[in-house]
């Protein structure tokens, strides 16, 4: 009779896993993005910073759909409307950026690299594009402004450095 000596093969769930995010759902996300409104110390997992930033987008859209259906009716509405928006894109700058650094921290990145982003920002504030047509600084400016929002969004999709991050609490 051979007997067989069974070699040890671990199943799938006793190998050791990459420790999982936790789960934010998309209410306690946006309740976090207003609860945390200047906390830009921390970590922000993907789901917080996603959701965040879903919440956002969806609430612009929203308001300029309707300011766009209302404008041929009732232009004191459509008014009223962009003022809302307004208002509300002046609310959200602060807690954007403060979930924006947190969840740079949680990627394990210094969250002084969003001071890149302020140029970018401010530069297409106060120099649109046809103030100067067809100078190559403004292409170039405009061109590294996409590059480095790519780049941002790949910091922002990395996953959570749970080891040897100094920014983790």
């Amino acid at each position: 009779m051979v007997v067989r000596k069974e070699k040890s093969v671990k199943r799938v769930s006793e190998r050791r896993a990459a420790p999982k995010e936790k789960m934010v759902s998309f209410g306690r996300a946006v309740a976090n993005f207003f609860k945390k409104y200047f906390k830009f110390g921390g970590v922000a997992t993907r789901a917080e910073y996603w959701w965040a930033t879903l919440f956002v987008f969806l609430t612009l859209l929203v308001v300029m759909i309707l300011a766009v259906l209302v404008q041929p009716y009732n232009m004191l509405l459509a008014a009223v409307i962009a003022l809302f928006w307004l208002l509300f894109c002046t609310i959200i700058v602060v807690p954007m950026w403060a979930v924006a650094s947190r969840r740079l921290h949680d990627a394990g990145f210094s969250a002084k690299i969003l001071l890149i982003s302020l140029f970018f920002f401010i530069y297409s504030i106060l120099v649109p594009a046809y103030v100067v047509p067809g100078a190559w600084v403004v292409w170039a400016i405009d061109w590294l402004s996409f590059i480095w929002g790519v780049i941002m969004i790949i910091l922002f999709v990395m996953p959570s450095k749970k080891q040897d991050n100094p920014y983790r609490d």
